[in-house]
């Protein structure tokens, strides 16, 4: 019995000996990183070789939705009317220069080039380029409302941090004004590419008017994507 008790107090000795035992801390987050900075809240990891794709994506819809001989939206109010040489002089004095010259030129080439002449420049990059940049917005309208989220909370962090004398002012500022410029050059592409696919969709009405059939779809493709990209820059705050 002495024995038994004996073994029950040492068991229960040991016992206590490994509760007391401080068990290895593993620091969390916030310890290692105090003011819980996130490590990526600007756009440069991957979106702004996004919006760099759809702006060139954009630029070559508009190329593609030229004319050949001549740039639909300087003579947009010409149409194949040009073809009458009483209304050339009309025409160019309406018209960029070069666009005009370029639909005189295929006047003095006669008739028989107005289906040339009303050709889109190049109808499958056209469309090609249109799947890419709605790809890449795409993409881009995935992604921006949780990096916007993001640094609208590290910028109320940085707000917080200062008041309290974490940081220094500079480096409040170094942050906050790399927030901005982020967010300045994200809506520039997107205002941007806005802005080429409504020129591109007055390059392809023009030259519906002109005599080419079968752009509806790209018409409604090109003023989609204006849209779209518009919307998505209305969505940034800019500081």
């Amino acid at each position: 019995m002495i024995i038994q008790r004996a073994l029950l107090l040492s068991i229960a000795a040991l016992t206590l000996t490994a509760c007391s035992q401080n068990t290895p801390h593993a620091p969390t987050r916030l310890e290692t990183n105090p003011l819980g900075f996130h490590g990526s809240v600007l756009a440069s990891d991957g979106m702004t070789e996004q919006a760099r794709e759809l702006n060139a994506h954009a630029n070559a819809i508009v190329r593609a939705s030229t004319l050949k001989g001549a740039m639909v939206g300087a003579a947009v109010g010409c149409g194949l009317s040009v073809l009458t040489a009483s209304n050339a002089g009309k025409c160019v004095t309406s018209a960029a220069v070069g666009a005009a010259g370029g639909a005189v030129i295929g006047n003095i080439a006669g008739k028989r080039d107005v289906k040339r002449r009303v050709t889109l420049a190049s109808p499958n990059a056209l469309v090609r380029n249109l799947r890419k940049a709605n790809d890449n917005l795409a993409a881009i309208q995935t992604s921006l409302p949780d990096l916007l989220a993001a640094q609208d909370a590290e910028l109320n962090r940085l707000s917080l941090s200062v008041a309290a004398g974490q940081i220094s002012k500079a480096e409040h500022d170094k942050r906050v004004n790399a927030i901005r410029e982020d967010r300045a050059k994200l809506a520039e592409a997107l205002l941007t590419t806005s802005q080429n696919s409504k020129k591109a969709a007055r390059n392809l009405r023009a030259a519906a008017q002109a005599g080419h059939h079968g752009l509806d779809w790209h018409i409604g493709a090109t003023d989609q994507l204006a849209r779209d990209a518009l919307s998505s820059r209305s969505s940034i705050t800019l500081l």
